[in-house]
Order: structure tokens, then sequence, then C-alpha cells
């Protein structure tokens, strides 16, 4: 098998460096992207010409990106999240999008909780009391027994309610699709969103971002929360009309909110989330684990060997069988000559190396995305 892979993603070999170790043995030679500028279409364009598949982060694949590339078969996403990709236009130009559901589930479920935990006993002022001469008490709340709110009902929002009954928290969820039997087997209670806004204690969200639920969590949803209400958005920052939360944040209309992820990653300067009050931020890094990456990079690879084979991958958001017609395939035939060499980028592609050992390593920078 011929062919370049792209890594945007730099999860993909920060964890592991020889995390790309089955595309090389399988003929490939993986190049290092840019994982640390955004850039425009007409860079990405420009990086992009010759490769056939990419592990992908948050670079914008828009039309005009995917009809200026004919060579690329594939965009595997180092994670869940396709906002950033325009699935029609992939699937007009005949390239397979494929996504990596579940193998996050349980790191940001964990990170979720984290975020309840440390609203809840006020960790931030804790830490900074506990560095001062003179301490004194700083009081939170129990997560024990409270109403928890999960908006999202999928495999992370089940995830998160498995982790709610250690605490013994009733449980409510939000999402039309959800089965029923799923909520009942974990004694959740599916509701409207205006009763679980209501009545929860704590509300996380989990839904994804499409143009249908873009800002769902504005002004009137949080003036319905409770006062007390603890808010958690381990999802896409997207979903939150984030100048209505740093408001909600400074005028006590809720008690405290704990983010992952925001409008702009990183966010802007003087951005106003990053003054309100009672807010803890972590930089979309609820998925990065040394376990979830390590089954995140096997079923990347996996998805990108089985395109270019002409296989169906396991995730094809795309929904259609693979074919090279319809994939407009180059010449990738296996091959028994040199395995590849591993190249390095900075926006434009510079060979830096060449591989004559068994390892493997991307000397990408630390970006992470879920």
């Amino acid at each position: 098998m011929n062919g370049t892979v792209m890594v945007f993603a730099a999860p993909f070999s920060d964890h592991d460096p020889e995390a790309s170790e089955p595309l090389i043995e399988a003929g490939l030679e993986v190049v290092a992207g840019p994982c640390d500028c955004l850039l425009s279409e007409a860079e990405l364009i420009d990086v992009l010409q010759g490769v056939n598949a990419t592990v992908a982060s948050g670079e914008q694949y828009t039309r005009g990106v995917l009809q200026a590339l004919p060579d690329l078969k594939i965009i595997a996403r180092w994670g869940v999240g396709v906002d950033a990709i325009d699935q029609q236009a992939a699937t007009n130009a005949g390239v397979i999008v494929a996504n990596t559901p579940g193998m996050v589930t349980q790191s940001v479920a964990d990170h979720t909780f984290c975020l309840m935990l440390a609203l809840a006993r006020r960790l931030p002022e804790e830490m900074r009391v506990a560095t001062e001469p003179v301490w004194h008490r700083v009081e939170g709340v129990e997560l024990w027994q409270k109403t928890l709110g999960i908006i999202g009902f999928g495999s992370i929002g089940q995830a998160v309610a498995r982790r709610a009954r250690g605490f013994t928290m009733r449980v409510l969820a939000h999402d039309p699709v959800a089965r029923p039997e799923a909520a009942g087997e974990l004694g959740v209670d599916l509701v409207s969103l205006d009763e679980l806004l209501a009545e929860a204690d704590i509300i996380t969200l989990h839904a994804s971002l499409c143009d249908e639920s873009r800002g769902m969590i504005g002004e009137a949803q949080f003036r319905a929360m409770k006062p007390g209400a603890l808010f958690i958005n381990a999802g896409r920052g997207g979903l939150v009309d984030q100048p209505a939360l740093a408001r909600a944040l400074e005028e006590g209309w809720i008690a405290g909110a704990g983010l992952d992820v925001l409008a702009d990653e990183p966010p802007v300067t003087r951005d106003p989330i990053l003054s309100a009050p009672n807010c803890i931020i972590t930089p979309h890094n609820s998925s990065q684990t040394a376990e979830s990456a390590r089954r995140v990079n096997r079923q990347v690879c996996e998805h990108i060997i089985d395109a270019l084979s002409g296989r169906r991958t396991r995730s094809d958001l795309t929904c259609r069988e693979v074919r090279p017609s319809a994939c407009r395939r180059a010449s990738l035939r296996r091959t028994s000559g040199p395995r590849p060499s591993i190249v390095s980028t900075s926006c434009l592609l510079t060979r830096i190396t060449a591989r004559s050992s068994t390892s493997a390593h991307l000397p990408v920078a630390g970006q992470s995305m879920g």
C-alpha cells in the first residue's frame, strides 16, 4: 500500500511515540502536520496537496478545501466531534469521514465529575487559601443526593449517569432521541428540557453541535435554572451563548460553571468568561488520558488502513459503501520496498528525517481536541 497520512491531532503522538507504527507497517508515509496554528482555507489546501488521509483535529474542512484535494480519501477524526467538517461536501467529493465514538467516553465522564466536584467544593479558592499565612474555612456543597440534569444522553451522558449512582444522585436527562430502555437501566428519568432546568442542582451538557443545537443554552435557559445551580459543559463551546453565561455568573443567576470548552479556543483577550466569578475553565482537555489516547490511536489507524485498502471503515459518517471509484482512489498498492519515512511540517512541508528504525515519533505541538 502506498499513500501519505498527515497528522494534525497532536495527541496522536503525544501519548505514544509509536502511534503511527500500524500505518507505517502498512506501507504508508506519516507526515506531522502543523498542529499549533490555525490554517486558512488556502493554507490547508496547500499543505494537503498529495495527502491521502488525515488524522484530523480542529482544522476546517470546508467545501472549498474538499473540492481542491482530489487525492484525499479519508478524514479520520481524533475524537468524536466533526463540526469542523462539511460532511455533505465530503460525501460529494468521495471523502470518507470517520470518528472514534466511544473511545473517549470514560475520560470525558471522569472529567465531568472532576469539574462538578471542583465547583461544589470551591477547589480553586481552597487552593489559594492553603497558601496564605492565615487560613479560613471555605464552605462548599455536597454532590450526595443532589439532582443531576444531563442534556444529551448518548454514550458520554450515560457514563456520567453511571458515576452519579455512586453519589446516590437523582438523575434527569433530556435527549429527544434517547432510548427509554437505556435510561431505565440506569434509573434515569427522561424529562423535558424545561423540567430539567427547573429541577436540577447540577446541569451537564453533552449534546452534539449542529445548526439546530448551536446556542441552545442561553439567557432564557440560565434564568430558568436554580440560583444555586452548577453548570458544566464538556461538550462543545458553540452549544452555549457564552456572553449570557458570563452575565449569569456575574449577576448570580447560577452559582458556578465548569467549562472544558469555549466559543473560541483559545479564548480571545478580555473574554468576559475569563473573569467571571465561580468559573473553572480547563483547556478542552477532558478526553486527554493515556488510556483514551491508546484506544483512539488504534481506531484511527484502523480507519485509515481500511479506507485506503478499499474496505468500509467501522465508523463512516458519510454512510456509503467504500468503493475505489467513489473515493477517486489513487494508486495505493502494497509495496515491498523500504518503509516510509516520517516527515515534520510547520505549515509548509519540509522533510527532516528518514526513517530507519522501528520507532516512530511525530514532533508535533501539544494541541488537544476531544
